[in-house]
This record gives C-alpha cells, sequence and structure tokens, in this order.
C-alpha cells in the first residue's frame, strides 16, 4: 500500500485517558514507522455529552507528549473538517444515506422504543440473541410514503445479507469470522436525523482515505457491520488491528483504582512524557531486542504491528512509578530543575541562590519516582532548629553513635569548606579509623545532621548544608545523649 493513513478518532466526552492515549500511542508510532499520515478525528456527535473543553484536554495532552498528529482540528488538512458535527452540518452523512436507501441497502424503520424492547424481550426469553425481526424492511414505496406524510417519526437501518459470513483478516488477530444471521440490520440515521456511530465512521474513513484502522478490542463487534457499509459504497475496506485491552493486576477490568485515571493527572503527579509512553507501548508490544528503556526514535524504528500480542496487558503503577523514576535519573541538572519547578513550594527553598537551590534539587534526584515527590525530599535542606530538634527528640542514641557523631564533629571542624569529594573522603576515614561497617557509621552522622534516616546522597547533603550547622546539630546531639 502506498499511502499508510491511520486515525485516532476519540469522543471529546471526558478527559484524554490511558486507553486511549495507548491507541493514539501505537497509531502515531505506526504512521511514524511507515512515514504516513496520523489524523486527529473528533467524534463529537454526541451533543449532550461532548465538551469543548474535553476537545481542548485531548489535544492539549496529544501536544505535551508529542503526539502531535499530521492532520486534525487544529492542523487542517485536505480532508476536513475535522470534527464529526461539522460534517453533519455541512450535510456528508445525509448524502452517503441517500446513496444506501437508493442502492436499497438502506430503508426507514417506524419501529417504536416500545416494539423493540417487546423484540428484545421476547428474545431473552426465548434464550435467544437478539436479532431485529426486520418487520420494515420489507414496507412497500406506498407504505412508507403514507406514514412518512402522516408524520411518523422512523430511523434508517442499512440492510445486511441474511446468510454467510463475514470474514476478515485482523492484523493482529488472524481471521475472523462472524456469521451474519446472529446480526441485526442496524441504524444508520437515527429519528433526530443524526448519524449512528457505525455510519459516521466509516463515511469519514471513505473520505479521509484511511488505510489502517487499529483500536482496541472492544470494536471487533463493530467490525462486520462496518465492513458491510464500506462494501455497500463500492469501497475497499481499510486493514483492522484490533489491540489487546488494558487490565488491572488482577486481570480485571482496569479501573481508577488501578491506574485509569485522566493523562492530565498522570501529568500532575509528575510523569514524564517520554517515560509514560516508553511504558505505555510496552502494554502489549514486545521490543525484538527485549529491551525495555528505549528512546523515542529507536521504538519508532523497531515498532510493528506483528509483535503486538493477542492476550491483555497489565498495568501496573508500581513499574511505571520505577520506570518514571529511571527517566528522572537521566536528567541532568539543569533540565530537573525546570522540569520539578512547577511542582516546587514557592518559599521552600527560597533562603537558597538559584545556584544552591538547583544542587539541592539534583542531590534528591534517586529519591523521585514522581516530580511530585520533590518536597519531600528536598524538605530536610529547610528544616528549621525546632523542626529539627523535633524530629530527634525521640531517638535513642547508643556509645557508638557518640564515638562517630563526636569523630564525625571533629572532622567538620577542620574543614570548613568541604566539597561532596572531601566529605566522601571524611566519611571513609572515620569507617576506617572507628573499624566500623559504613551502615554503623553514615546512619548515625546523616540522622544527627539532618533529623532523619534516609534521603539524599549523603555527601551531597553534608556538602550543602552550612557546615556551622552541621557543628551546632552535632553538639545538640552529643550534649543530649
Amino acid at each position: 500500500m502506498a499511502d499508510f493513513r491511520y486515525r485516532i478518532a476519540p469522543s471529546p466526552t471526558g478527559n484524554f485517558h490511558i486507553g486511549t492515549l495507548r491507541a493514539t500511542l501505537f497509531n502515531w508510532l505506526l504512521a511514524r514507522h511507515h512515514k504516513g499520515t496520523l489524523i486527529l478525528r473528533i467524534e463529537d456527535t454526541d451533543k449532550a455529552r461532548s465538551k469543548p473543553e474535553f476537545e481542548h484536554n485531548i489535544i492539549d495532552e496529544m501536544n505535551w507528549l508529542g503526539l502531535t498528529p499530521d492532520e486534525g482540528p487544529i492542523q487542517g488538512g485536505p480532508h476536513g473538517p475535522y470534527r464529526q458535527s461539522e460534517r453533519m452540518a455541512l450535510g456528508l452523512y445525509t448524502q452517503y444515506a441517500v446513496q444506501l436507501v437508493a442502492a436499497k441497502k438502506a430503508y426507514p424503520c417506524f419501529c417504536t422504543e416500545t416494539e423493540l424492547d417487546q423484540e428484545r424481550q421476547a428474545a431473552e426469553v426465548a434464550h435467544k440473541p437478539y436479532v431485529y425481526g426486520g418487520k420494515c424492511r420489507h414496507l412497500t414505496p406506498e407504505n412508507i410514503r403514507a406514514k412518512q406524510e402522516a408524520g411518523i417519526p422512523h430511523s434508517l437501518r442499512f440492510q445486511l445479507p441474511d446468510s454467510g459470513n463475514c470474514e476478515f483478516e485482523d492484523l493482529i488477530r488472524g481471521p475472523l469470522s462472524f456469521d451474519w444471521a446472529l446480526l441485526s440490520d442496524f441504524v444508520i440515521v437515527r429519528s433526530d436525523g443524526s448519524p449512528s456511530y457505525n455510519f459516521a465512521v466509516v463515511v469519514d474513513d471513505v473520505e479521509m482515505k484511511i488505510s489502517h484502522v487499529v483500536r482496541g478490542e472492544d470494536h471487533i463487534s463493530n467490525t462486520p457491520r462496518q465492513i458491510a457499509l464500506f462494501t455497500a459504497l463500492n469501497t475497499t475496506p481499510p486493514h483492522f488491528a484490533h489491540l489487546p485491552m488494558i487490565l488491572a493486576p488482577d486481570r480485571s477490568k482496569l479501573s481508577k483504582r488501578h491506574g485509569a485515571t485522566s493523562v492530565s493527572d498522570y501529568r500532575k503527579q509528575g510523569f514524564l512524557a517520554e517515560a509514560l509512553l516508553n511504558y505505555l507501548v510496552l502494554l502489549g508490544w514486545s521490543s525484538p531486542l527485549g529491551q525495555e528503556l528505549m528512546p523515542r526514535d529507536e521504538i519508532i524504528t523497531q515498532f510493528g504491528l506483528d509483535r503486538i500480542s493477542k492476550s491483555g496487558a497489565i498495568f501496573d503503577l508500581v513499574k511505571l512509578k520505577w520506570m518514571n523514576g529511571q527517566y528522572i535519573r537521566k536528567l541532568e541538572a539543569p533540565a530537573l530543575f525546570e522540569a520539578v519547578t512547577p511542582f516546587l513550594e514557592p518559599t521552600l527553598l527560597s533562603a537558597f541562590s538559584p545556584d544552591l537551590q538547583q544542587k539541592i534539587v539534583f542531590s534528591v534526584r534517586d529519591n523521585l519516582d514522581v516530580l511530585g515527590d520533590i518536597n519531600t525530599f528536598v524538605s530536610v535542606y529547610a528544616l528549621t532548629q525546632d523542626q529539627y530538634i523535633e524530629k530527634i527528640a525521640q531517638i535513642t542514641w547508643s556509645d557508638t553513635d557518640k564515638i562517630v557523631i563526636t569523630a564525625w564533629k571533629d572532622w567538620l571542624a577542620a574543614h570548613p569548606t568541604p566539597t561532596p569529594e572531601d566529605i566522601q573522603a571524611g566519611l571513609d576515614h572515620i569507617v576506617t579509623t572507628t573499624q566500623l561497617g559504613k551502615g554503623k557509621v553514615f546512619k548515625p552522622i546523616r540522622v544527627a545532621c539532618s533529623g532523619i534516616g534516609n534521603g539524599p546522597h549523603l555527601p551531597d547533603l553534608l556538602s550543602i548544608l552550612p557546615t556551622a550547622t552541621l557543628i551546632e546539630r552535632c553538639t545538640y546531639v552529643l550534649d543530649r545523649a
């Protein structure tokens, strides 16, 4: 196929969420891998639930993640407009509906909701799958005209084959087959004139020359209906590929408690865009080289439908945080400081110079899983004396601790402006002279100097805190030990 054209078609009825993001990412990667085109189409025919703010959220988060489409509501393109509401206003769906009615492949349906409910209930009582009975399929032109002239509301139904199978090749799952006899003639235009989902997406895919439809497996049941529409419109259907669902760790449906929150929520917590994308691409796809941490360009090079699994992908928030931490640790000091600045409490480090603030942030880099953790870890540098005293009030110091803290205090007195390298050498010297292990030396020094038992890399911590403060705190501990 000469042109690879993929589409992502979210409905603006809520914020951009993880499931839609994963589908967007896979389509974007395929478009980039094949040097093709990604189209963003906004499916906003649900007037009651579609909101402009949700569309803005989808576009904003796609831009943040670097998944900008080639054609869409913002970029424009040769196959617009790219909002279904605007396409509906132009009468594009009506044109195709008229074409299908003229070809006797669609017909008016005057059945009321009450009649249809009675059919469904009868099928349920008989323990049979519901299939529309076809009451209106055989209305004569005279019957139809009389009902229309009487003002009886009606929809338009598409007429499916009565027998045989719909067979197609799913690019992930292989050959699939559906029995036409088990499928109902379905509504393509509602009584209010709006197009149904299955009809609108086919018209748009035809008009936008979509070559590949890559979406979640929950859409598999829509595919035979859509293929029938493509065929009725004398158009070759696109290739279909259905992605595995994202599941919770217990293999249940992913819910908010498992991580099915909006992309905005992950952004607000301090997940990096590259880490989030790297993690999501591994939900259902695996690198042929067995890699986990992969730059975007390398993912594009390796990505393909042939390595997408058929089984559900487990969403593991712990693994996502681990991966995000790995990406944070790759950031150099200036980039890290810029990334965490929106998360920093404004006054927390205000007493320090800009250069020292950057050093402080960099010193806690290895402690961060998400950028939003920053205040928890840099707060050790901003402790007041009262806060420090409160933290160590309940600590009991052993004789060995006192020996170590005394040795450290003496070392500080002899080294008033130590570098991190000096401090590392001093700590190692105390380990050697006291013949104690690193744990028995480093921990009491850390607690005596900072009030907490974990946190930044110790030489960094002790080189940033003023030497006078460290000596004062060691003295306080020794006087009360």
